[in-house]
């Protein structure tokens, strides 16, 4: 099995940051993964400018693994009141199904717990995306009941509008 380093990404990690989220989430590469959005959204899933004012937040962290210099997943650890939000969550197309996926979840929960005392997780799904939410619930996070609107107005390329942003919460 490959051999991972986690750290947090710097600014320099942008261009390979950005890169890996569009090929995880949109586009063709996107679709050998099972983890991808292209039947529901296309164009960009984040842009550069924003994936740097986040690095830049005192409050946000992007984790990564790597594997040599190559960033080959990450996610991003945001303090939030009562918590921490988890997001933008890509693992390389290649390398999905291979166990790389659970090690950044604890990865991350751990850096919530260390950065800013967290004890619970926040993510939220596309509620389409049935696979991808109960991959979390394996991995301990449950519904919480709520959901959010899907930001249509700010995310370009939805193929549909039938759907929103389901809750799950974790105690770590």
């Amino acid at each position: 099995m490959t051999e991972y380093r986690f750290n947090f990404a710097t600014i320099a990690d942008v261009p390979a940051l950005a890169a890996l989220i569009e090929r995880a989430y949109r586009g063709p590469e996107a679709a050998k993964g099972w983890t991808n959005e292209s039947e529901i959204l296309t164009g960009p899933r984040s842009s550069p400018d924003e994936i740097a004012t986040l690095i830049r937040d005192r409050e946000a962290r992007f984790v990564t693994a790597r594997d040599g210099a190559r960033i080959a997943a990450c996610a991003l650890v945001k303090k939030e009141v009562g918590g921490a939000y988890f997001g933008m969550f890509a693992i390389d197309p290649d390398l999905q199904g291979g166990g790389l996926g659970k090690l950044m979840m604890a990865h991350s929960e751990e850096a919530a717990r260390v950065l800013w005392g967290s004890k619970s997780m926040r993510l939220t799904v596309i509620s389409l995306r049935a696979r991808l939410i109960e991959w979390y619930e394996r991995r301990g996070y449950v519904r919480t009941g709520e959901s959010e609107p899907f930001p249509f107005d700010t995310a370009a390329g939805a193929l549909r509008t039938d759907f929103d942003l389901t809750v799950l919460r974790k105690k770590i």
